[in-house]
């Protein structure tokens, strides 16, 4: 059994002039990419800032080493990174965008990401505050539940190839070994790939490995991140692979006792040495640390993440039917609204309505009874009044019943959904957990799609004719929908019934009563807060 030693790019200022080997600046590849400024150096390939001449824009040249650019078996290996990650579109990804065979020379192209490496950023600043760990894990395992989806494991999970931007974007890099579950897998049995010290047990087994992999290895990033070093190290690469294989780690809490015990019991599950005990899914690992993280209050440091308290105030949307803007165009003027104003909240039931309405029907009643009183038919009716047989007119219909939820994501990448776990916590009947998007580089989605939602099911088709969503979000935008049954795009739910934007945390939707079996909230604006942008709903009340 062999190993691959753990070898992370050199950042720029490490690499000095350039190393034999390297190609001169200003050399052209692909008649297309100058390259200009040679950033890092790495085991396998040389990482350049160079120019694309045709979009005339900035981009990351990937160029393999010239000894490996002869080995077929590399070429394979490096070409299988381009296919792997061009597949895949998720803002936490580097976007592959071009692939180069010029005269001996084999590069990738990738979107240049501004930043440091999660590596350079813990070797310079040591161990995060929690609650930063616990949002950047959650970002690393959005990307890799993307990838995962398409079928691609990265098993090269590890903070060197974590890209952390000036604000706190995460990119994850390096789909060089990843496994394309539909392609050949060109490694040599009994090879272990990926650096030492973040392998799986599986891999240091040489099994077969799946995305409880990258689960695992995710867990070792964290749990560094956290304790300022990996749960297993010894004087030999060998001794290091084979600790996990015979030793539990040492709880985080034990070398750090401020590690909140909740964040301290997500990465530990992470690093369960029989996958089957691990989280199943980087998306449920995601949810785990959303929970976490949210519960855990920063130092007071520069990486401390403030955690608002929930609004106190609803607005109340009333929405006249209007026809709404194409879709498409993801603009227009919003429906006509009564009023979008803070005020105070509203019990689900208008019970001072309710009392009105039975006040004059009792009235009323009185005033028939006593026309008919002295008659059989006059004496029939207050008997029975009497006895509660006739049915009461006009009380509050019971709210429609919930029988589910799912997330609607018709314009992303892969399968559809986002955030999937989550999705139940918004109608758990606590406010104080919450469903929350995937974070974006803007509050229009980065401009990757028109909007995510979540629809509500319901157990029969039943009038609805309100829509209360709280949510601890600022700024944000939705509209509502009501169909028969859950559409798989958005033209399958007709026009919205109500639509709002700038709402400043809770709002109630109210309408002209629609029928209905499913209830989309179409989120159309994350709201105002910083990159990554996210948006958040704590419950989700239909009436």
């Amino acid at each position: 059994m062999t190993a691959v030693a753990d070898d992370p790019i050199q950042p720029a200022a490490t690499v000095g002039a350039l190393p034999h080997g390297a190609l001169p600046v200003g050399t052209v590849l692909g008649r297309r990419y100058a390259l200009g400024t040679l950033l890092a150096r790495g085991g396998m390939a040389d990482v350049w800032h160079a120019t694309d001449l045709v979009l005339e824009r900035p981009v990351a040249v990937k160029v393999l080493h010239p000894h490996l650019a002869a080995d077929d078996a590399f070429v394979r290996r490096f070409r299988t990174e381009a296919l792997a990650a061009a597949r895949l579109q998720h803002p936490s990804i580097v976007a592959i965008f071009d692939t180069v065979s010029d005269g001996g020379v084999e590069a990738i192209v990738l979107e240049l990401v501004e930043g440091v490496t999660l590596r350079q950023w813990l070797d310079h600043r040591g161990p995060l505050d929690p609650s930063t760990v616990a949002r950047l894990g959650g970002d690393v395992a959005g990307a890799l539940e993307a990838a995962h989806r398409n079928g691609v494991i990265h098993r090269d999970v590890k903070p060197a190839n974590i890209l952390v931007c000036p604000d706190h974007r995460v990119k994850v890099a390096d789909f060089g070994i990843a496994k394309v579950h539909d392609t050949t897998d060109h490694t040599q049995t009994g090879t272990m790939l990926g650096s030492v010290k973040y392998l799986s047990p599986e891999q240091v087994d040489g099994l077969p490995v799946d995305a409880r992999s990258d689960v695992y290895s995710l867990g070792i990033v964290l749990y560094e991140a956290l304790t300022g070093r990996t749960p297993f190290e010894a004087d030999t690469p060998a001794a290091t692979a084979l600790g996990r294989l015979h030793h539990p780690p040492t709880p985080p809490r034990q070398l750090r006792p401020a590690i909140p015990a909740e964040l301290e019991a997500v990465v530990l599950r992470a690093l369960a040495r029989d996958p089957a005990q691990r989280y199943g899914s980087a998306a449920e690992l995601c949810a785990a640390l959303a929970a976490p993280s949210r519960q855990t209050v920063g130092s007071g440091g520069p990486d401390a993440t403030a955690i608002a308290p929930a609004p106190q105030r609803v607005a109340v949307v009333r929405t006249t039917p209007v026809a709404p803007p194409p879709h498409a165009s993801g603009g227009g003027a919003p429906g006509q609204r009564e009023a979008a104003v803070p005020t105070p909240p509203r019990p689900r039931r208008r019970w001072g309505l309710l009392v009105a309405v039975l006040g004059v029907v009792i009235a009323a009643l009185a005033v028939v009874a006593a026309l008919l009183v002295g008659t059989d038919p006059g004496e029939e009716v207050l008997e029975r009044l009497e006895e509660g047989e006739l049915p009461v007119v006009g009380t509050d219909r019971p709210p429609p019943t919930v029988s589910g939820v799912q997330t609607f994501d018709p314009q992303g990448s892969g399968e559809p959904g986002e955030m999937d776990p989550l999705a139940p916590l918004a109608i758990d009947g606590d406010g104080s957990t919450v469903w929350q998007s995937e974070g974006y580089d803007s509050r229009t989605f980065g401009n990757l799609k028109e909007g995510v939602g979540l629809v509500v099911l319901l157990d029969e088709p039943t009038d609805v004719s309100s829509v209360e969503v709280l949510s601890p979000t600022r700024g944000w935008a939705a509209e509502i929908y009501v169909a028969p049954a859950p559409g798989s795009t958005l033209a399958d739910w007709g026009d919205p019934v109500a639509r709002a934007d700038g709402l400043a945390g809770d709002a109630r939707f109210e309408f002209d009563g629609v029928e209905g079996g499913a209830v989309l909230v179409w989120i159309t604006d994350l709201g105002d807060a910083p990159p990554r942008v996210r948006a958040e709903i704590a419950e989700i009340v239909v009436g």
